[in-house]
């Protein structure tokens, strides 16, 4: 029973950066699709708290680009 605390506290700490990883990655990999430095908008991200970066990046980001679709004739 001695090990519970320990088990808890590993799990809570892999699970919250399990989820910042996630995150970030979503933030870097839309950042890219959208022609934006992603490292610099998940330094941004991370540096600003990251639910706030979050929040801040899903407000501000620039409009998507729809790609052509090359059609074969």
């Amino acid at each position: 029973m001695e090990f519970l605390p320990n088990i808890i506290l590993f799990t809570v700490v892999g699970l919250y950066l399990l989820l910042l990883v996630s995150i970030l990655a979503f933030i870097y990999f839309d950042a890219e699709q959208r022609g934006v430095n992603g490292w610099l908008i998940v330094a941004f991200t991370f540096f600003s708290g990251t639910i706030f970066g979050s929040l801040a990046w899903l407000v501000f980001r620039p409009k998507l680009k729809p790609q052509p679709i090359p059609v074969r004739s």
